[in-house]
């Protein structure tokens, strides 16, 4: 478990790559729960409706999208560990989208604390974006500009599907 945590912390600070993940079905399995899991918190805190839909439809978008974008490339054998590091960094960060989450509620009442909160909000999803970047960067061997494009592409898609089929609040 140690080594798992240190092979996804080294991801998600830009200096692993997932090759030191598991590649099992079985794991991809575990790291679908989890990430489901903690899509479901979040959006509760988020105060999202319709959670557990909202978190299916995510992963309805994402497994597919990234299977065919490795087996475009030819790279679909690595499409267990290319999700396991995209789900499992999410799952490492969620104590920071919760913190991040509560402290906008604060950031509502004090004008301040909001532009900082939100300041930090952004940082934190261009941070992210970097982070699945640098996974599809691994992935597709691209360079990091490559991975980022598509990572936003992905992001903007799945938000858009997301707002149509359950409102702007997505």
């Amino acid at each position: 478990m140690n080594r798992l945590l240190t092979s996804l912390w080294g991801i998600a600070t830009l200096r692993g790559d997932p090759g030191g993940l598991p590649s099992s079905a079985g794991a991809v399995a575990v790291f679908v729960i989890a990430y489901a899991l903690a899509d479901a918190l979040v959006g509760r805190v988020a105060g999202f409706g319709n959670v557990l839909p909202r978190t299916a439809l995510d992963l309805a978008l994402t497994l597919p999208f990234f299977w065919m974008l490795l087996a475009l490339t030819r790279r679909s054998h690595r499409f267990p560990q290319t999700l396991n590091a995209a789900l499992g960094v999410y799952v490492l960060l969620v104590p920071v989208i919760v913190l991040l989450l509560l402290l906008r509620v604060h950031g509502k009442a004090n004008p301040a604390l909001g532009v900082i909160v939100n300041a930090g909000y952004t940082l934190f999803v261009i941070w992210y974006l970097l982070i699945v970047g640098h996974i599809l960067r691994s992935a597709l061997d691209t360079g990091l500009v490559t991975g980022f494009a598509i990572a936003v592409t992905w992001t903007v898609a799945t938000i858009a599907v997301s707002r149509s089929v359950f409102g702007a609040a997505a």
